[in-house]
């Protein structure tokens, strides 16, 4: 529908950039989120995991598994819960988050059978802001700082729109 509506005249070049680059982040997504992998052979001293972003890779020992905490969090609308597990090593170190979003409870059983340590379980579902309170090490930094995160996206909206707005006066002086 952008397309029609500017096309006789209008800026169609940076709508369709814009739509190009998104196609290209839904598909990088895509290929990212089918690529995470976790790897915990019965022979092999180390735990392996290829992240979704970037797909980073990290390894770390079995024996470096101290404890494992396990939780039933709420989703952002609060309407349902889904499991955690996360391994945790010295000082509370996180060493693997696996989030029910992701994995399945199958799959974080079969995690959690391939570690002799103790098992902590938080009693009923908690929310992400108890778990950041009391539990802040088992987080991501994103999590652990969402304000900080916040004025991030809406910076990063920001000079979005200031370099399309830019992007569209150039078309506007050049077809000029």
């Amino acid at each position: 529908m952008l397309y029609a509506l500017t096309a006789p005249g209008g800026p169609w070049l940076a709508v369709a950039l814009t739509n190009g680059v998104a196609i290209a982040a839904a598909a990088a997504a895509s290929v990212a989120y089918f690529r995470s992998a976790i790897w915990i052979g019965p022979n092999s001293p180390l735990v392996t995991e290829r992240g979704f972003f970037f797909g980073r890779i990290t390894q770390f020992d079995k024996a470096d598994v101290e404890s494992i905490l396990l939780a039933e969090v709420y989703t952002s609308d609060g309407s349902e819960t889904r499991p955690q597990l996360v391994l945790l090593g010295a000082d509370n170190k996180r060493l693997l988050r696996m989030r029910g979003q992701y994995w399945t409870q199958k799959d974080m059983d079969t995690v959690t059978a391939e570690f002799s340590v103790p098992v902590f379980s938080i009693p009923g579902a908690v929310s992400t802001g108890e778990l950041r309170e009391d539990y802040p090490h088992a987080l991501y930094i994103m999590e652990r700082h969402p304000v900080f995160v916040a004025l991030i996206a809406i910076g990063g909206t920001a000079a979005t729109a200031a370099i399309l707005m830019g992007a569209l006066a150039l078309i506007q002086v050049v077809r000029a």
